[in-house]
């Protein structure tokens, strides 16, 4: 008789996603255990659905198996506190690693004054964006989810809160003159833009599942010196090293149809796109950012790699930002505090060329909302004899773009 293969489940709560194994012939009671095991909750006080609107509730029994339930390996299963019970501690599976009371020099137990049931200022958790506990971490962005919990921490909790995104275009429908490029006014003029940096980032931290999956990519450049593109596929996982941090963990690499040389790669078109992505699925994995190489060889005999990229350089070219904000915008980031229902993006971009001593490096980036917007309204494009550097386009006949600033 062959041995029963666990069943892979993602597990989403208000806290984030987090995937389990267990057994088809498991029972729902056994599923319930699993997963405040694994969660690391505080007590039992959930409910378990089969759909993100709280229908098919899942019952814990001892004899409905997952096998009878219909659940299959990759599902989401959802998880919804009952009656506002607190289900995460601090240090929990939610991925929040705010300290518990004593853990910080900012929190001490012994200026308390109330009983153990209690809590004041002194021995309360710290907040996911407390600026002393992020420096003394060392923690230079702030996690989405905990600048989330930043804007709904004041008086009206959040109530307000309306995220949207840049538009670079002109408002339609304005009947107060004839359209551009024979009038336009302020109600529906796109506002200039000041590029900053960004308080907050998507994605805290890239994970690849094993060393093997980047070594076959790179086998390419090591054969042919020519660079190469790949798309990464894997899921997203609680990052404890950051408060309420996100981390995508990469278990496969596909390289899609292109040409390339020693400088410079084409994307070609993907007959094959439509099925691979139906694969990732049914194996419970999604596109969650691109891979490419820009090495070139030191010393072959030694195995190192020239070191190009640099604060006296660039990290990343124009023309790699745009790519990225491309990738970006066709992969949004599901937000319901957003209007349009998306908000940012949580697709990496990785790339691999030689470090400071040498050797093949890896580094993830990801490009602000605003360069999404201006990749997205086609106001941005890449220079010719500076790749670190990007021109924004004129504004013409056929297109307003608006103005640009930035500071130094």
């Amino acid at each position: 008789m062959s041995k029963e293969r666990p069943l892979l489940l993602r597990i989403q709560s208000p806290e984030g996603t987090k995937r389990i194994e267990i057994r088809p012939s498991s029972t729902t009671c056994e599923l319930f255990e699993t997963i405040h095991d694994s969660l690391n909750l505080n007590s039992f006080a959930f409910a378990l659905y089969k759909q993100i609107n709280k229908n098919e509730e899942i019952s814990s029994s001892k004899t409905k198996t997952l096998r009878t339930l219909g659940l299959k390996h990759g599902d989401m299963v959802y998880l919804a506190p009952l009656n506002g019970s607190i289900l995460f501690n601090a240090t929990s599976a939610s991925g929040e690693t705010v300290p518990e009371s004593g853990a910080s020099t900012s929190r001490s137990r012994s200026a308390c004054r109330h009983n153990a049931n209690s809590k004041c200022v002194h021995c309360s958790s710290l907040e996911p964006f407390d600026d002393s506990y992020l420096k003394e971490q060392n923690i230079k962005h702030l996690s989405f989810h905990s600048y989330l919990r930043k804007m709904m921490s004041g008086v009206d909790r959040g109530k307000f809160l309306a995220l949207e995104d840049i538009s670079c275009r002109i408002k339609t429908g304005c009947k107060d003159h004839p359209p551009w490029p024979k009038g336009i006014c302020s109600k529906c003029q796109p506002n200039a833009i000041t590029l900053n940096m960004q308080a907050y980032r998507h994605i805290d931290n890239v994970a690849f599942e094993n060393t093997d999956l980047v070594e076959k990519f790179l086998n390419y450049w090591r054969v042919t010196g020519h660079q190469r593109i790949g798309f990464l596929y894997g899921n997203y996982e609680v990052h404890s090293d950051v408060p309420l941090g996100i981390r995508a963990n990469v278990v496969a690499i596909y390289e899609p149809p292109q040409e390339s040389t020693r400088d410079a790669i084409r994307l070609l078109p993907d007959e094959k796109e439509a099925v691979v992505n139906q694969i990732a699925s049914a194996l419970g994995l999604m596109k969650v950012g691109w891979i490419f190489t820009d090495l070139l060889a030191e010393d072959i005999k030694k195995g190192t790699v020239k070191h190009t990229r640099n604060v006296e350089s660039h990290f990343l070219s124009a023309q790699e930002c745009i790519m990225a904000g491309h990738f970006q915008n066709l992969h949004p980031n599901i937000c319901k505090y957003a209007s349009s229902g998306n908000f940012g993006s949580k697709f990496v971009t990785v790339c691999v060329t030689g470090d400071k001593t040498n050797q093949v490096h890896m580094e993830g980036y990801q490009v602000s909302n605003q360069c999404m917007a201006l990749v997205r309204d086609n106001c941005l494009v890449p220079t010719k004899d500076a790749s670190e550097l990007g021109y924004v386009r004129e504004s013409t006949d056929k297109q307003y773009v608006p103005d640009v600033y930035y500071k130094v």
